[in-house]
């Protein structure tokens, strides 16, 4: 089922009257502590926005030349250009911000046009610290739930 929603997606992608999508990228590890990279796709279809899942594939390293090789490898698979990338969401990782070797600069170096983007989850935590202050002690709360789980395989 999820390769005929993925071979949806790429038909549609490929078919459409403005063939372009960004992509959102995340990696996060896994139970068994191997980097997983998740790749989510955003596209126009029939007037609308779709969100789609793209892909999750594992990281043997997580650097930004193997992010790049594992999206690259992907959209060649299936026959996609880089120049139909229009934006590309990261976090604020060197690994993929980086102004020379980050991921970002990676798919630059791909197709000039492209738009990078920072994460809205890491966005809003910047944007945070502009709340009044019974805000910011709700946040801070959350986010430390959240690194709470996150900090160990076992919490997780």
């Amino acid at each position: 089922m999820s390769a005929d929603i993925l071979d949806q997606a790429i038909q549609e992608i490929k078919s459409a009257l403005l063939p372009i999508f960004s992509i959102q990228l995340h990696e996060s590890t896994d139970v068994a502590n191997c980097s997983q990279l998740l790749v989510y796709l955003r596209y126009i279809n029939d007037g609308d926005f779709k969100d789609e899942f793209l892909f999750c594939k594992p990281l043997g390293m997580t650097t930004a030349r193997d992010v790049f090789d594992t999206v690259g490898s992907f959209l060649k698979e299936h026959k996609i250009s880089w120049e139909k990338v229009w934006c590309v969401c990261t976090n604020g990782a060197p690994a993929m911000l980086g102004c020379r070797s980050g991921f970002q600069h990676l798919v630059l170096n791909e197709s000039p046009k492209v738009i990078g983007t920072h994460c809205m989850i890491h966005r809003q935590i910047l944007a945070m610290k502009m709340l009044p202050q019974e805000l910011q002690e709700v946040m801070k709360s959350v986010i430390s739930c959240v690194n709470f789980v996150k900090a160990s395989t076992l919490n997780s």
